[in-house]
């Protein structure tokens, strides 16, 4: 039962966007919050973002496998 490459495409991209759409929120936030420059709260966040970009793709996929595909992305 291997994933088909458009549904890993697919959840890749859910990865990306969710963790770019986070990164845009927060980043700015940090850097307020903190008193710091945007590239220095980028710098902190990067270790997160790297981390919850794998959490999503795997969390995703392994759902997926556990209760299949709904019909829209089938």
């Amino acid at each position: 039962m291997g994933a088909a490459p458009d549904h890993v495409a697919r959840r890749v991209a859910h990865a990306i966007g969710f963790e770019g759409g986070l990164a845009l929120i927060m980043v700015p936030f940090m850097a307020w919050w903190m008193g710091i420059t945007l590239w220095q709260a980028l710098v902190l966040d990067v270790g997160l973002l790297l981390f919850f970009l794998v959490y999503t793709f795997v969390f995703a996929w392994v759902f997926d496998r556990l209760f299949g595909l709904p019909a829209a992305a089938a």
